[in-house]
C-alpha cells in the first residue's frame, strides 16, 4: 500500500495466476456442458473449441471479479475504511510471478476522539395539553367550514373575493388585467391597511386607495412601495363552524365520536411533537458538530457522489431540465459528508450499535399513519431497503442522544405552539 494524498491510497495486489486460470477452466467446463453448437451433440463439443471461442471472455469475466473479491479482502487487511474506489486496473509486472492488479482509492480521513463535554445545547421541553388539541380540533372546524355568499357589508372573518391593480411611478402591476385575491378578514392573508380598506363594502363595491405593501408581500413588485390601488369587490361570503360532535369526527372516518377523535389528535400530535423535538435536537447537535470539527479533508469520490444524488433530488422535484451548477451544491454536499463523517465517527469510537427496538418503534410509528397498519410493517420487514434507511436513521438519533448525554445541555420550557413556530 501507497499512500499517494491526504486521503488517498494505492494498493498493488498479486494473486497465484493458478487462481485465476483454475477460475477459468472451471467456468469453461460449465460452458461446455450447456452451450450447444453446429456440429456437435450437447454437452460433447471439444474443450479447446470451447476456450477458443469463448475462453477471453470468461478470462475477463473471472478477472474482473477476482479484482473485486480480492481488492475488499486487501482493504480489510490494511484496516482500510474506504469512501470510494477510483481506479482498479490490471499491471503488467515482470518480476510478478502472478496476476497483478492495481487499484486506486479515497479513505475516509481519521479523527481524533471527538469531544463534545462543552458543547452547549438547547433542549426544547414540550407537553401536548388540552388547549393543544382543542386548537388542533378548532382547525380541522375551520377546513370545514362552509361558505355562503351574503348582502351586506364585509365584516371580520368573512371571505372577500377581491380582484385589483396597483399604479407606481406610471407601472402599472399587473400591466394587464388583475390580481385576484381572497382573503379572510382578520387572518392577515394580505395584510392589516389592506383588509381594512375591505371591511364594511358589499359585493359590487369599486374603490381606489393608497396603501403601502409590506417588505415581504408575495408580489415582488409591489414589496415596500406605496401605490394607488383600484380593486373591485366580487363576492362576500360568510361561514358557518360545524360543531365538534360525534357526527363531526364521523366525517374524518372515525368511530367512537368525538371523545376518540380528542385521543386520536393528540396521539398525532405527540407524534409530531416527537419528530418535530427529535429534528430540532438533531439540527442543533450536528450544528455544533459541523462548526468544532470543520478543518478536516473530505474524500473527493464521496462529495461527488452526494452532488449526483442531490442532482438527481433536484430533477426529479423540479423536472429533467434543472441543472445546477456543481458550485452552487458543493458547500450543501461538503456539509452532508463531514456531518456523515462525523456521526459515524461517534459511533465507531463509542461502538453504538443499531437497537433494535427503536427500529421496530420508527416503524410502528410510520405504520399507524396508514390505514392498515400491520400491512406497512410486513412492507418494511420484507424490504431491506426500506429497513435500511430506518436503521440510519435509528442510528443516528443513538449518536444524537450520546451528544445529548455529554454535551451541556439547557432545558427550554415551551409550548407545542412555539416549538412548531421555531421548527
Amino acid at each position: 500500500m501507497e499512500k499517494t494524498g491526504d486521503l488517498g491510497r494505492r494498493l498493488t495486489v498479486e494473486l497465484p495466476a493458478a487462481e485465476i486460470d483454475g477460475q477459468v477452466d472451471g467456468r469453461l467446463n460449465e460452458l461446455r456442458r450447456q452451450v450447444r453448437l453446429k456440429g456437435f451433440r450437447p454437452g460433447k463439443v471439444p474443450m479447446n473449441v470451447v476456450r477458443q471461442r469463448y475462453g477471453s471472455q470468461v478470462r475477463q469475466e473471472v478477472t474482473q471479479q477476482v479484482m473485486q473479491t480480492s481488492l475488499q479482502q486487501a482493504i480489510g487487511e490494511q484496516n482500510l475504511r474506504v469512501a470510494g474506489v477510483s481506479s482498479l486496473q490490471p499491471r503488467a509486472d515482470e518480476d510478478a510471478d502472478g496476476f497483478c492488479f492495481v487499484a486506486e482509492v479515497e479513505v475516509f480521513p481519521e479523527l481524533p476522539d471527538i469531544d463534545v463535554s462543552n458543547l452547549e445545547i438547547d433542549r426544547p421541553v414540550v407537553e401536548i395539553g388540552d388547549s393543544d388539541v382543542d386548537d388542533m380540533i378548532q382547525t380541522l372546524r375551520e377546513q370545514r367550514r362552509k361558505w355562503s355568499a351574503v348582502d351586506r357589508g364585509a365584516r371580520l372573518d368573512d371571505r372577500v373575493k377581491v380582484q385589483y391593480s396597483a399604479e407606481i411611478d406610471d407601472r402599472r402591476v399587473p400591466e394587464t388585467g388583475m390580481i385576484t385575491a381572497q382573503p379572510i378578514l382578520g387572518s392577515g392573508a394580505l395584510f392589516e391597511s389592506f383588509e381594512q380598506v375591505l371591511t364594511g363594502l358589499e359585493t359590487g363595491a369599486e374603490q381606489t386607495e393608497e396603501l403601502t405593501f409590506p417588505d415581504d408581500f408575495h408580489e415582488d413588485r409591489l414589496g415596500g412601495k406605496t401605490a394607488r390601488v383600484t380593486f373591485r369587490v366580487v363576492a362576500v361570503e360568510s361561514s358557518d363552524l360545524p360543531e365538534a360532535t360525534d357526527e363531526f369526527a364521523t366525517e374524518f372516518g372515525i368511530e367512537g365520536g368525538i371523545e376518540q377523535m380528542r385521543i386520536d389528535v393528540r396521539r398525532n400530535l405527540e407524534r409530531e411533537l416527537r419528530s418535530t423535538r427529535s429534528n430540532r435536537l438533531k439540527r442543533a447537535v450536528t450544528d455544533g458538530l459541523a462548526e468544532r470539527y470543520s478543518d478536516f479533508s473530505l474524500p473527493e469520490s464521496a462529495v461527488q457522489q452526494e452532488l449526483a444524488q442531490m442532482k438527481a433530488q433536484v430533477r426529479q422535484q423540479y423536472g429533467e431540465d434543472v441543472d445546477l451548477p456543481d458550485q452552487q451544491m458543493r458547500p450543501a454536499a461538503e456539509r452532508r459528508i463531514r456531518l456523515g463523517v462525523l456521526l459515524a465517527e461517534i459511533a465507531r469510537q463509542h461502538q453504538l450499535e443499531i437497537d433494535p427496538e427503536r427500529v421496530r418503534g420508527q416503524i410502528a410509528d410510520i405504520a399507524d399513519t396508514y390505514e392498515n397498519p400491520a400491512e406497512v410493517i410486513e412492507l418494511y420487514q420484507q424490504n431491506p431497503q426500506l429497513t435500511g434507511q430506518i436503521e440510519n436513521s435509528v442510528l443516528e438519533e443513538q449518536v444524537v442522544d450520546w451528544v445529548l448525554e455529554n454535551a451541556t445541555v439547557n432545558d427550554r420550557e415551551m409550548t407545542f405552539k412555539q416549538l412548531m413556530e421555531t421548527a
